[in-house]
């Protein structure tokens, strides 16, 4: 690698700028070759500004790649807004300049103070090494400035980030899905994103916003979770977007309806409309983007707000956007993001249509490959003073799955544990002396993960539980059975599957997984088997029975919906005996009636039903496998393997039956 010696670059005069700076310029070229410098104006301002390239020998310290930006503000009082300028230098020469470090000189005496209180207070701000310019003209070699660096560099937790990323400055691994939301919010197309928790989903909205920003694209995000956002009506939320939309782009005229008047049920989606539209053409007709995170608040069943729990509320707002948004495609598109992709995949509620139902294909946010995990952690690692051994990054994303949040929280363990003295090296060996510590200090984390599967796909988390235990036939029989069983495990990047076999990506779930496993449960005897599989059996069969007489009695009325039952009912001489009753008589516990017969009559009048259970052939295997699997009626004992298989059909099921009775 050519050697870079520190200096100055021949073409630079020290004409342009004052004599002090020019001195304190020749101090940084002890350690940089300083390549540009120049004065400037920004919003009324004056900086000078210097571009510092890292000498060889500051490279082994520092491990800088890139020229660093040197700041200098001539002013008595630092003040803040010169970090806008920072912004835009850096926005200009991003492909230049080291995005993470910035070295700001100010006449202000206090300037390293508050810098220090900056950085507690905005934990997910740039590292900036701050200097007066006293001190550096007075400064007898460059100990100052090496000293300086390494305190602000090796003290401060640049890993530990619990809150979601506001800027690009620790933003990593995700430029690609950027572009690819950008690219459908340009041609008009709406997006669902979804992940784990704690995965980046809002780091990556931010960041989609700060890409239209930065385009001059309008985007206007709303959080879902917060109180005055969900326990509005839905109408009342029409008319929150368009004031909110309002105040962001400044916008004055008389024309905008949810200034002047009160959104109501009956006129909000006409008022919307003409909002959205007067809008529009007041950004010069420049497509709004529409950001709703934390959708499972405004979602049916699972709102902690009744209206949109358990009301029409998720309907009435849906379909005024869809039917909105289909006549004005220019005007607006919108993104929702959130864990749970529940109001994309369920085609009625509460026996109405989902006016949003497969309108698009949820994305599920990825889980970081080794190169990504070896670029986040070095990167940062490298400005706290900390070098891994190059097995530690493949530790990383086999134990912790690539996950993003996981990854640093474990790296900001490590460094805690690590000598002060930096830099150091963080060995495979320290790495696995602190593994017991590292898992448990995630355990709530992971736990944070696994409930989204637990409270809203207890099925999926069930298979998840005998895949953790190593009962893999289980597993496998099901994901061949239907793949709708383990779609989400592999949307979230819980499983992957190699070879035909399907294995954890995140073993530290599956270390969790084998913890707490409740499927460890076991039947002594076949007795004990025969009394789960008896009651459970029982409590489907006596839904299944009233939702199949239900729906075809007010779908068809009793006297047609009893001959749509016959129809199916064989021997000849069965269904005479039973052409004698009453479509209520033939459905009582007491009347000869079987499991399959009502497995006949739902597949047979498939469109009555479809909505129900969604898959037909999903609905044809597990009925068939429960009614081939009767060891209660044929005194047979059954194996683990089939007892669990049994038990997960049923509740898919039941399930299913359950939301419609």
């Amino acid at each position: 690698m050519l050697e870079i010696k520190p200096g100055i670059h021949s073409n630079l005069s020290f004409s342009v700028i004052d004599e002090e700076e020019g001195a304190i310029i020749k101090l940084f070229s002890k350690l940089w070759l300083v390549t540009f410098f120049r004065k400037t104006t920004f919003k009324n301002s004056n900086y000078t500004v210097a571009f510092g390239k890292p000498s060889s020998e500051l490279k082994k310290i520092f491990h800088f790649e890139r020229e660093v930006l040197i700041l200098f503000n001539p002013y008595l009082k630092y003040d803040t807004r010169c970090l806008d300028f920072v912004d835009k230098i850096m926005s200009d020469f991003h492909n230049r300049l080291d995005k993470l470090c910035i070295i700001i000189v100010s006449k202000d005496l206090q300037i390293n103070s508050q810098i220090q209180r900056m950085a507690l207070q905005e934990p997910e701000s740039r590292i900036i090494i701050p200097f007066n310019y006293t001190e550096l003209r007075l400064a007898k070699d460059t100990n100052i400035i090496i000293n300086r660096f390494k305190d602000y560099f090796h003290n401060r937790d640049l890993y530990a980030f619990e809150s979601p990323l506001k800027s690009d400055t620790y933003f990593f691994g995700r430029l690609q899905l950027i572009q690819h939301l950008y690219d459908r919010y340009k041609t008009g197309e709406n997006s669902g994103l979804f992940g784990l928790r704690k995965i980046g989903k809002t780091s990556v909205l931010y960041a989609l916003m700060r890409h239209l920003n930065l385009r001059d694209e309008p985007s206007i995000f709303f959080d879902c979770q917060e109180p005055s956002f969900h326990q509005r009506r839905w109408f009342e939320v029409l008319q929150f977007i368009i004031i909110n939309m309002v105040e962001k782009f400044a916008i004055k005229s008389t024309k905008i309806i949810a200034l002047s008047k009160v959104y109501d049920e009956k006129d909000a989606s006409r008022y919307f409309e003409e909002d959205i539209k007067s809008i529009y053409v007041i950004l010069k007709k420049k497509r709004i983007l529409i950001l709703f995170d934390e959708i499972e608040n405004i979602t049916f069943d699972i709102s902690p707000s009744e209206h949109w729990k358990s009301d029409k509320d998720f309907i009435f707002f849906w379909q005024t956007l869809r039917s909105i948004f289909q006549k004005n495609r220019d005007n607006f598109s919108f993104i929702v993001a959130g864990v749970n992709p529940k109001l994309f995949e369920t085609a009625t509620i509460q026996g109405l249509d989902n006016p949003i139902y497969r309108i698009v294909s949820p994305s599920y946010l990825n889980l970081f490959n080794i190169s990504q995990v070896r670029e986040m952690v070095t990167s940062i690692g490298y400005y706290m003073g900390l070098e891994f051994d190059e097995e530690i990054f493949t530790y990383l994303t086999e134990d912790y799955g690539g996950h993003p949040f996981l990854v640093r929280h474990i790296c900001s363990c490590l460094h805690k544990s690590l000598p002060k003295n930096r830099p150091v090296q963080v060995t495979k060996f320290k790495y696995k002396v602190e593994k017991n510590n590292l898992d448990n200090s995630i355990k709530d984390y992971i736990e944070l993960i696994l409930n989204v599967l637990k409270n809203w796909y207890p099925d999926e988390y069930e298979l998840l539980q005998y895949l953790a235990i190593g009962d893999i036939d289980t597993f496998q029989e099901f994901a061949q059975i239907s793949h709708s069983f383990i779609e989400h495990l592999e949307g979230y990047g819980l499983v992957t599957q190699e070879q035909n076999t399907f294995h954890f990506r995140i073993k530290s779930v599956e270390k969790y997984l084998v913890e707490v496993a409740e499927v460890n449960k076991k039947f002594e005897n076949k007795k004990d088997k025969w009394k789960e599989i008896t009651v459970r059996r029982n409590l489907f069969e006596t839904d299944l029975r009233d939702l199949v007489r239900l729906k075809l009695k007010l779908t068809y009325g009793p006297i047609e919906a009893r001959k749509k039952f016959l129809d199916v009912i064989s021997p000849t001489s069965r269904k005479e005996k039973l052409s004698q009753l009453s479509l209520d008589k033939i459905f009582e516990n007491k009347s000869e009636k079987y499991l399959e017969d009502l497995r006949k009559v739902v597949s047979r009048n498939w469109q009555d039903f479809c909505k129900i259970f969604g898959d037909k052939s999903d609905f044809e295997q597990y009925m068939r496998y429960v009614n081939s699997s009767r060891i209660d009626a044929h005194a047979e004992d059954i194996d683990k393997h089939q007892m669990a298989l049994l038990l997960i059909a049923l509740d898919w099921l039941h399930e299913k039956v359950k939301l419609y009775i």
